[in-house]
């Protein structure tokens, strides 16, 4: 995402929104309403199905003017004509789930659906009431991030407080830059590589 490609206020607003909604998947894995094995199919199921959208957005016109109407509005530029931020989350979270250990995917998990969302509604609220105009991503976003992780790891999993604040700091990092590929797999993957080299299983 370039960083100085910006959606109105109210649609960046409900576009996180919809990306926190997905803080119910490690929440339920780490309270144990749910499995790691039932929900590898789950989201594997709908990193499938989205993959299948993007494949008619790219081949049928006409379902592309629908999925535009229907979602236009929450769609930054680059999304038109390429993945989607929600299917990249999808995708994200598919692979972490099958891949990490269980531990480190609910901390890569969260920091996708509410680490994320953090950065960019803070750094948004922030430069808004400073009457600032935005042209990047922010420290008080990053700082948001990076506490909105590590609380989140300190509530679900077993980690240390430095373990924590450690993930929130790389799930900080792997947010603010614009390339290579979405923040939303960056996130993910990265929380979940370092957890797992940290030792959260």
């Amino acid at each position: 995402m370039s960083t100085t490609e910006r959606l109105p206020l109210r649609a960046e607003y409900a576009r996180k929104a919809l990306h926190a909604v997905t803080v119910v998947l490690p929440i339920g894995l780490a309270l144990g309403w749910t499995d790691q094995r039932t929900l590898r199919v789950v989201l594997a199921s709908a990193a499938a199905c989205a993959l299948v959208i993007e494949a008619l957005r790219a081949t049928w016109p006409g379902f592309a003017k629908t999925f535009a109407r229907a979602v236009g509005g929450l769609l930054r530029t680059h999304e038109k004509s390429a993945l989607t931020g929600a299917t990249w989350l999808a995708l994200a979270m598919a692979a972490v789930l099958w891949f990490a250990p269980l531990n480190a995917a609910v901390a890569a998990l969260w920091a996708a659906a509410l680490g994320d969302a953090a950065a960019a509604v803070v750094g948004r609220s922030a430069t808004r009431l400073r009457q600032r105009p935005v042209t990047g991503k922010t420290l008080i976003g990053s700082t948001a991030a990076l506490a909105v992780t590590a609380t989140g790891v300190l509530w679900l999993t077993p980690a240390s407080v430095p373990v924590a604040l450690s993930l929130g700091a790389v799930a900080a990092i792997a947010e603010r830059p614009a390339k290579p590929l979405d923040d939303n797999l960056r996130i993910a993957l990265a929380v979940a590589l370092a957890a797992t080299l940290l030792g959260l299983r």
